[in-house]
């Protein structure tokens, strides 16, 4: 099941591979993100307030902030948070602390969803990396609007097999930025339409263009990298 709590609406779907426990699925979920959106690292995380606790943790950890029924994961993405509740599929329930907490971050204009399979997880994730509510392109400064163009066009000059080392072509105080409009292009899936691919390196220190289907290589720091 599926529930989207916004405006006092529900939208549930069937849950399928109801042998899977809570625990697991949601490590597929994230195992899945972490792979796929590799540039969004950091961005999901689980929030541990659950599991059984030695009593003295559990005061030190409510002393804390730790909140019970609070959601097991949150997604920060472009100026808006979303909220995953994972349950094991058919059987599952949310408890009355976390209908108390959902209630609460509904009212502030939150998403919070309850995901029993992986699939349904995906379908979430790619929904809200799509969704126009996240663009922020009309709402740019001058400055900001003219150098997210020029970073764009960048992009589509290099060559096939281009890597590129962004200290390179970055002043160290425009690197945060330049690095969120590549993550934008990536995102909004501009070099899929024009048939090529723009990846960052697992050190987030570079990236490089290679055009779908050519044999090209990428070498960085001396080694073959693809």
């Amino acid at each position: 099941m599926v529930v989207k709590y916004r405006n006092n609406k529900k939208i549930m779907q069937q849950s399928e591979n109801s042998n899977l426990s809570e625990a697991r699925i949601q490590a597929d979920c994230f195992a899945w993100f972490h792979n796929t959106y590799d540039h969004l690292r950091g961005l999901l995380y689980h929030v541990p307030n659950g599991e059984e606790r030695d009593i003295r943790v559990a005061v030190k950890l409510k002393a804390m902030g730790v909140v019970a029924g609070v959601p097991d994961m949150v997604l920060h993405y472009r100026q808006r948070s979303h909220f995953f509740e994972f349950k094991k599929p058919k059987t599952g329930k949310a408890s009355a602390n976390q209908i108390k907490i959902h209630a609460q971050l509904d009212r502030q204009g939150f998403e919070v969803y309850l995901v029993d399979t992986q699939q349904q997880f995906e379908r979430l994730i790619e929904t809200i990396l799509a969704s126009k509510q996240n663009l922020t392109t009309a709402s740019l400064p001058r400055d900001q609007y003219f150098y997210r163009h020029k970073i764009f066009d960048y992009i589509y000059s290099l060559d096939n097999g281009a890597l590129v080392t962004i200290e390179d072509v970055c002043e160290k105080e425009n690197q945060k930025r330049f690095i969120d409009y590549l993550s934008e292009f990536i995102v909004e899936g501009f070099a899929e339409q024009d048939n090529f691919e723009l990846l960052f390196t697992h050190d987030f220190k570079a990236f490089y263009k290679k055009i779908n289907g050519s044999d090209v290589d990428i070498i960085y720091n001396g080694k073959n990298y693809l």
